[in-house]
């Protein structure tokens, strides 16, 4: 693969491009799922198959358990939110507290697909490459208000300012390139 490295870093009349180019070799599985989030109003299991797609594969006993106690027991708080203009990202962070982060935004993702990107390791590997930060660290490792702080204080107002490109398509990319980022043999690419 020939890759121009150099149009991912601050470059951002290069930034369309390089969604444009990631986001083709996006792959996932089970992404049928993923086509519940245009549901108008959530069942419980258009929630359960959105998280195991996020996921990845089916969900295990104590992740369904989790699932049913902390999410799906909110289901009408959860499609009052899918309903309403503005969520209040405060009383929202507050009600679904008991949930990682990354399951916490995902949930805000599900509710509200064109305003809150996806947020997973991979996402922030990629943004902090793209923005010439350490990436190499990134695992699933950091605090819980760390990636808490990146989402709300870096990657969203990031995301705000990429107008006209679909919030999914640079979820793809992001995705996609960081987990090109983690593969063992990047550096062998690189140098």
């Amino acid at each position: 693969m020939n890759l121009n490295l150099s149009i991912l870093q601050n470059e951002q009349a290069s930034l369309p491009q390089f969604i444009n180019f990631w986001s083709k070799f996006y792959n996932y599985p089970k992404e049928e799922l993923y086509a519940k989030i245009d549901q108008p109003q959530f069942t419980e299991k258009d929630i359960n198959d959105l998280y195991e797609w996020k996921n990845g594969m089916s969900l295990s006993g104590a992740k369904l358990g989790s699932l049913n106690k902390k999410v799906i027991a909110k289901i009408d708080t959860i499609n009052q939110l899918k309903k309403s203009q503005k969520i209040d990202i405060s009383a929202f962070l507050l009600e679904f507290e008991e949930l990682s982060f990354v399951w916490r935004i995902f949930l805000l993702h599900i509710i509200k697909p064109q305003k809150y990107p996806i947020y997973d390791q991979n996402i922030h590997r990629c943004f902090n490459f793209i923005h010439t930060r350490e990436h190499r660290k990134i695992t699933n490792t950091i605090s819980e208000k760390s990636k808490e702080q990146f989402y709300f204080e870096d990657y969203l107002p990031f995301i705000e300012t990429l107008n006209g490109i679909p919030l999914r398509k640079i979820d793809r990319a992001f995705f996609t390139f960081g987990q090109f980022l983690s593969a063992k043999n990047f550096q062998l690419i690189l140098e």
